[in-house]
């Protein structure tokens, strides 16, 4: 988990500098990260601890803010 956090850090201040993360816009270095990032976003269990649920729930956000254009890859 905190291999992704560091990750969402890198993504999130990628995105803070201006990139443009809609898929018809971005550059294929952006896209790839962003593709990359959601198929590797954790899936929900119900056995999830509470601070396991609260992690996910930011690693989702972060990923939505900064690829809005590929918020299909959030799992459901």
């Amino acid at each position: 988990m905190k291999t992704q956090m560091i990750f969402v850090g890198v993504l999130s201040a990628i995105s803070l500098t201006g990139c443009d993360s809609l898929r018809v816009t971005a550059t294929a270095t952006e896209s790839e990260l962003c593709r990359q990032w959601g198929y590797a976003l954790p899936t929900r269990s119900r056995s999830d601890s509470e601070q396991t649920q609260a992690e996910i729930t930011v690693l989702y956000a972060a990923f939505s803010l900064s690829c809005p254009a590929w918020g299909d890859l959030i799992p459901e």
